[in-house]
């Protein structure tokens, strides 16, 4: 009688245990697929994607990917290595839960933490849910947007290096579209012109360009190269054995008759080369000089004869017509220009 009853009574069991089974491999499945949704399907896995692209100089892809549309400018900075190098400074990127957006239920914001040169910053995405795949899988897909630029602004070069590429300027100015986040430094050297290293860290779209202005110094080359014009032209008027040098800033008054062979100028202090930028020019400062005399006066009523050393200071100018690699200097004595 039990012999009877058991085949039924175990085929059962067996039954319900391949249901339990079926059950407890569809809940697996179904619980892998929305971690997965959840890891790898999920708003802030596409910010992570694009800044991997970004990294690796894939503008194409991050460009794509963004679906950003690129403002007019240089974009030398949107691929390659000129934008692997935006982001050799951007480090320890990581990417918060995204948040819902208060004015679209298929909205979310992603923030994304990072060091820009060792600075905490931060940037904030926007992605629209766009539907499903295979009923778990969400789609999501950056909202469309604009670029945001860099504006560089140096005066007496016609190009700067950003990010050690040379980029070329149109009076002085150049515009660049880059991603975010971005670190980019520019600055540029010159024979006669440098200007330090100036940088920016872009986290997103702004109003109004991001601006490098940079400041151009003189070099020590170009107010060496002016100094020993200026040198030159003293030491010619020193040569001219007259009281008063033709084009010269100094001169010698006396009533005194003098022979012209006892006269001999002397240099004893050159002057301070001073330069600074105005008015879309470099302008020397007011020149002074020290220089000294020795000549013969006679006196014309008792006819003697003395030797005298007389040293004064003495002004002028000088105009300066520069550019990248050469200098002249205009002196100007007396009312009129000296030769160069």
């Amino acid at each position: 009688m039990n012999s009877r009853t058991s085949a039924p009574v175990t085929a059962s069991r067996i039954a319900v245990r391949w249901a339990i089974a079926a059950v407890v491999v569809i809940a697996l499945l179904v619980g892998g697929a929305l971690a997965a949704n959840r890891l790898l399907f999920s708003p802030q896995q596409q910010v992570a994607s694009l800044q991997q692209y970004l990294a690796a100089g894939d503008g194409a892809r991050a460009l794509g990917l963004m679906q950003a549309a690129v403002p007019k400018g240089d974009a030398v900075a949107l691929d390659g290595e000129v934008l692997k190098r935006t982001q050799n400074g951007i480090t320890d990127f990581t990417v918060d839960a995204a948040v819902p957006s208060d004015k679209d239920p298929d909205l979310r914001l992603v923030t994304a933490h990072y060091k820009a040169a060792g600075v905490d910053k931060e940037s904030t995405y926007t992605l629209r849910h766009t539907g499903k795949n295979w009923l778990f899988f969400d789609t999501w897909a950056f909202e469309p947007s604009t670029l945001p630029t860099v504006k560089i602004k140096a005066n007496t070069v016609n190009e700067v290096n950003v990010n050690e590429q040379a980029i070329p300027l149109k009076a002085g100015t150049s515009t660049l579209p880059v991603f975010y986040p971005a670190v980019l430094d520019a600055s540029f050297s010159t024979k006669n012109f440098q200007a330090d290293t100036r940088g920016v860290v872009v986290t997103g779209v702004g109003k109004q360009p991001v601006q490098i202005a940079l400041k151009t110094q003189p070099t020590k080359e170009f107010i060496a190269s002016i100094s020993t014009k200026v040198k030159k032209y003293l030491d010619g008027c020193a040569t001219q054995q007259v009281l008063m040098p033709s084009g010269c800033p100094f001169a010698y008054n006396t009533t005194a008759r003098v022979d012209s062979s006892s006269i001999k100028w002397s240099i004893d202090k050159y002057p301070t080369i001073d330069v600074s930028y105005y008015n879309g020019a470099w302008i020397l400062a007011p020149l002074e000089v020290k220089a000294s005399v020795n000549l013969v006066e006679q006196d014309l009523r008792t006819g003697a004869k003395e030797a005298k050393k007389v040293t004064e200071k003495f002004s002028f100018t000088a105009h300066l017509t520069t550019s990248t690699t050469e200098v002249s200097v205009v002196p100007v004595a007396g009312g009129e220009q000296a030769a160069r």
